[in-house]
This record gives C-alpha cells, sequence and structure tokens, in this order.
C-alpha cells in the first residue's frame, strides 16, 4: 500500500521581507531534505510575512461607512476600512452569537474563550481573488502589536514563485501549495488559497462505484485536502510549523486554486429559491 507521510517543520519567526525560500529550502536541508513529487503546504501567514504584508493599524483612514459598519458587527473600524479595500463584502457572520452555543463548550479557557468572543462579535463574508473568504483573510493573530496581516496579494503567483526558487535551489521537482484558515461549522479549518504545480481539484465526476454505478460525487479537492491535513500540526497558536511537506502523494501537474466566489454566490441563490419553493409546496 502506497504510504502518505506529513512532515511539519519550524523554519524560525519570519520577519518582514526575509527569503522565505531560503528558510525553507535551509531546514529541509537539515532536517528532511526534499525529494521529487514533494507537495510543499506553507501557511500564508508567513507567506505574508516574507513579502510584507503587513498595515498599521493607526495609519489606517477611516471612512463613515466604516463607522456605521463597525457599529453593527463590533469589528474594529480600521480592520473594517482594510477589509473593504481588500475585498467585496458579501455579508456577515454574527460569531458571538453563534459561539456562546457551538465554540463556548470546545474552549480550554471558558473566560478567556468568552473575551475572545467579545473581542471578534461578527465576521465579513468577503470575496477576494475569486473565492470566498471571512474579513478578507486581514487577521490580528500572530501579528505584531497594532498590526494587521494581510493575505498575499496573489496567492498563485506566491506559489509559484515559491516552487520555481526551491527547485532552483534543491534541483527538486515539487508543488507547492498556501494554506489559511477559514471558519468552517463550530470552528475553523485550513483551505488552500494558491498553488503551483500540483491540479488543485482531482476530477472524477462519473466515475462509477464498485456497483458499477455513476457516483455524483468523485470531485476530489486535492489542495484542500492537503491543507487540512497539514493543519494537523500547523495549530492556530504557538506551534510554529509553518510548513509541512507532503509525501508520497500521485498527483497531477497544475497551476492555481479554481475561483470558486462566483459558482458559490450564484449556488447560494438557486438554493433558495428551491427552499421557497420547498416552503410553498408544503403549505398549498
Amino acid at each position: 500500500m502506497p504510504e502518505l507521510t506529513f512532515h511539519g517543520l519550524n523554519i524560525g519567526r519570519v520577519e518582514p521581507n526575509d527569503d522565505l525560500v531560503d528558510r525553507i529550502v535551509e531546514t529541509t536541508a537539515e532536517e528532511y531534505p526534499l525529494s521529487d513529487g514533494d507537495i510543499v503546504v506553507v501557511t500564508a501567514k508567513v507567506v505574508s510575512f516574507a513579502e510584507n504584508r503587513l498595515v498599521e493599524a493607526d495609519e489606517v483612514e477611516v471612512t463613515d461607512r466604516d463607522r456605521r459598519v463597525a457599529d453593527i458587527t463590533g469589528i474594529d473600524p480600521r480592520e473594517v476600512s482594510v477589509i473593504y479595500d481588500e475585498s467585496e463584502v458579501i455579508g456577515a457572520i454574527p460569531i458571538a452569537e453563534i459561539g456562546e452555543d457551538l465554540l463556548l463548550e470546545h474552549a480550554v479557557d471558558p473566560e478567556a474563550a468568552q473575551e475572545a468572543l467579545e473581542e471578534v462579535p461578527a465576521m465579513l463574508v468577503t470575496e477576494r481573488n475569486g473565492r470566498l473568504c471571512t474579513n478578507a483573510g486581514v487577521d490580528w493573530s500572530n501579528s505584531p502589536g497594532g498590526m494587521m496581516t494581510l493575505l498575499p496579494e496573489d496567492p498563485d503567483e506566491s506559489a509559484r514563485c515559491l516552487r520555481e526558487g526551491i527547485e532552483e535551489r534543491t534541483d527538486t521537482d515539487v508543488a507547492v501549495v498556501l494554506a489559511d484558515s477559514e471558519i468552517a461549522g463550530p470552528g475553523s479549518m485550513d483551505l488552500a488559497i494558491g498553488c503551483s504545480g500540483i491540479e488543485a481539484i482531482d476530477s472524477n465526476f462519473g466515475q462509477t462505484d464498485l456497483y458499477d454505478q455513476p457516483k455524483v460525487g468523485g470531485v476530489d479537492l486535492v489542495a484542500d485536502e492537503l491543507t487540512a491535513g497539514s493543519a494537523l500540526l500547523f495549530g492556530q497558536a504557538d506551534e510554529q510549523i509553518p510548513v509541512t511537506v507532503v509525501r508520497g502523494l500521485e498527483y497531477e501537474d497544475g497551476e492555481g486554486v479554481p475561483n470558486s466566489g462566483g459558482v458559490v454566490r450564484r449556488g447560494l441563490r438557486k438554493s433558495v429559491q428551491l427552499t421557497a419553493r420547498l416552503k410553498a409546496r408544503e403549505w398549498f
């Protein structure tokens, strides 16, 4: 049976404008030399640091719109301003209201968790680079005091540059996937926001099952599955493992994470329409 392994790497604290390729190459050379076919999964946070995608909160210009949105959502108006600059805002999620029912029961420290919910009472649903995410990926956590971290400007391009740099310095054929955590149900999980050297989706729609029946499924989100697996090593706090090397997976060559925002939005509209028809039939 083929063996799939995930190896986490501590590449040290990444500072703005650091050479991220050099960090990855040096660490893998010492701990886990790269081989052809390896997949390097990297958190978007360290890529953003290396690309100096940081914003000083006190230097952000706040408009009346930002203040109005802040009043409704409880989000810092400076963050609101950056979110609108980075994305198209679709809607909002009342995290605090949901969290009291779903999140606090999983908290290690309920009091600290309650404080965290009070600091983030809501999140904005946004579309950025054709993909849906919360708050446009703008993040205060694991960032220097008084600063916000933005997602890489072009995650696919960032992945491509990392892949080419790693291949040039190691003479190995690898793929690179960028991971970022997003809200999913009662918690969060890491999803792929950029990739290079690997087909993000393994499309086998209609493939027959064990009983020769065509499957409606069969479209595997390979890049997302890799980031979800890597997240078990990344963690969300001070684990300091922002890179994993995945070995043993057979995959197709490809570039970029498909834009899904438009598809999801159209799907939501049609779901609402179908639900309205369904409920109407229940009554009439």
